[in-house]
């Protein structure tokens, strides 16, 4: 009893602080009424066309420029613009592989033309159709460059002048964190000279392929491809990036051999690798590899300086990170000067003569 006396004097005492407050009534107009409702504009954006990580604050959600981009391009032109050209190798999809993940030849196509305007950069390098080479390769050899064979590499070079194969080798993966499966994506920068790796870059791509996710993906992949490129081009103290001599037409391989003695000297050369070497009765013909502080022109003058002459040696092609040199004639190199005395009782005989060192023949005057 004590109980409910104590709440009904709590409730009292708290209407007393609060008051009564009265609800008003609101008249709502007749569906009649035209006036009461009017509709208010809104905007109704296109939805999405991915399902896929969210693009704020991402730079690769959309075509723009990479982090890396502006020195890839200065790099780029430093190099004396080296030709590129993208290439992708991806699986040949079945009736049976669609059934299994949801991609087509058009999505690896997608793939492959947004890397190539990423590394385009906006019109500032160019960037070779890789259509072209269908043109002039053979069928067997466009083939083979579809399925990654680095044997059509010196093809690209010689037919097409292509510098760098940029290859996307796209093949769908189980082995990713994405519910909906992902294409793994594995690019590598090759020279077409001597095959050489100028850099690496893989990411995993989640599904589907939409426009986003392809943009996002193929994005990361060129911003660390042009990186790599850049500290190759740009001629970074831990990166090889090697002018490759070819000597044409030397005597012997012993004249090959002298050249290359006299490239170790020159100075601002830091290493010098054998490429081979060979010759017969006729001719010889070696290719160097040769780490120079400084352009394939530069070092072209610097040559001839140390080797004393100023004909018998012909640049026949320079370009990118080339030098083509062709001996065309006979090559007296520095000259030593001997002196000898001899003192024969109280006469002393005193002998000069020169000797002409390390003579260079053209083809078909060797010994």
């Amino acid at each position: 009893m004590f109980t409910k006396l104590a709440a009904v004097g709590f409730i009292t005492s708290l209407l007393a602080l609060t008051g009564c407050q009265t609800v008003q009534r609101v008249n709502i107009p007749p569906a009649s009424d035209q006036a009461a409702y009017q509709p208010q504009p809104y905007s109704k954006p296109l939805p999405p066309d991915a399902y896929g990580p969210p693009t704020t604050g991402n730079p690769y959600g959309t075509h723009q420029a990479l982090p890396d981009e502006a020195a890839y391009v200065q790099a780029y032109q430093a190099q004396r613009e080296p030709r590129v050209m993208v290439v992708i190798v991806y699986p040949k999809v079945t009736a049976q592989g669609y059934k299994k993940l949801p991609i087509s030849d058009t999505d690896y196509q997608a793939i492959q033309l947004s890397t190539i305007d990423y590394l385009n950069a906006n019109g500032q390098v160019d960037i070779q159709s890789p259509d072209l080479a269908k043109q002039v390769l053979d069928r067997e050899s466009f083939l083979r460059m579809q399925n990654g064979d680095p044997a059509v590499l010196p093809l690209l070079k010689h037919q097409l002048n292509t510098d760098v194969v940029v290859e996307i080798q796209a093949s769908p993966t189980a082995q990713s964190s994405s519910s909906q499966g992902a294409v793994r994506l594995l690019a590598q920068a090759l020279s077409t000279t001597d095959a050489r790796i100028l850099g690496v870059a893989y990411v995993d791509m989640p599904l589907p392929a939409s426009k986003t996710n392809i943009n996002m993906y193929t994005g990361y992949l060129s911003d660390k491809i042009m990186q790599k490129l850049a500290a190759v081009w740009n001629g970074s103290p831990q990166a090889f990036n090697p002018i490759t001599v070819r000597i044409y037409h030397a005597a012997t391989v012993d004249d090959v051999l002298k050249i290359k003695h006299f490239v170790q000297k020159v100075p601002g050369v830091t290493r010098v690798i054998d490429r081979g070497i060979t010759g017969n009765t006729q001719t010889a013909y070696g290719q160097l590899a040769v780490q120079y502080s400084g352009s394939p022109d530069d070092f072209y003058s610097a040559l001839k300086q140390e080797l004393g002459v100023s004909t018998g040696l012909k640049a026949v092609d320079l370009q990118n990170n080339t030098l083509d040199l062709d001996i065309t004639g006979p090559m007296i190199l520095k000259t030593t000067t001997i002196t000898t005395t001899r003192k024969v009782r109280t006469e002393t005989d005193t002998t000069t003569k020169t000797v002409n060192s390390n003579p260079i023949m053209p083809a078909g005057n060797g010994q």
